[in-house]
């Protein structure tokens, strides 16, 4: 015998997401060094940060608090929270998936370092960053004052070589 289930909605919804953008730069790489072409190309670097909680730190709040509102507030509000780092980069038209991505902060220096993959047509049709493939290459940066400077390598494709990175914070306004 078979039995009927209804599933509720979620009180929190699906825009509870622990994602947030943590940085989005967009400059030029000039390169590949050694090249006729050495010219300066646009780059775009997105990155989102994955707000990590423990199963010890969900307990405490589910048993702690009256309500989802101060459970969320009380989140959002912590002052060291811990991230997992992913993000995209877009080369001369040309996008890659950022993997083993490093991105740490002390004083008023930003540390940008991270591994560049292929991101390749999923089976229908569509790219997707989950369909990255091999690793062709990376970037490492280091900021400081708002802009940031740094060196990008690439070992295969029609953008093989290795660049110079200029970046800066995208202007407001």
């Amino acid at each position: 015998m078979m039995k009927n289930i209804t599933i509720s909605k979620s009180p929190i919804g699906s825009t509870a997401a622990p994602i947030k953008t943590v940085l989005v730069k967009s400059g030029f790489a000039l390169g590949p060094a050694g090249s006729s072409s050495n010219s300066a190309r646009p780059l775009r670097i997105e990155i989102e940060g994955l707000r990590l909680l423990s199963p010890a730190q969900i307990k405490d709040l589910l048993q702690n608090r009256k309500s989802l509102e101060e459970i969320k507030m009380l989140i959002e509000e912590e002052a060291n929270p811990s991230f997992i780092y992913r993000g995209k980069m877009r080369l001369d038209g040309q996008c890659f998936r950022l993997v083993d991505l490093d991105l740490r902060s002390r004083d008023s220096e930003t540390v940008l370092s991270a591994d560049l993959a292929e991101i390749r047509e999923a089976r229908d049709g569509i790219w997707r960053s989950e369909a990255a493939g091999d690793v062709v290459g990376r970037i490492e940066t280091k900021e400081g004052m708002g802009s940031a400077r740094g060196l990008l390598v690439i070992r295969q494709g029609i953008l093989c070589g290795r660049y110079t990175v200029h970046l800066e914070a995208p202007s407001q306004g």
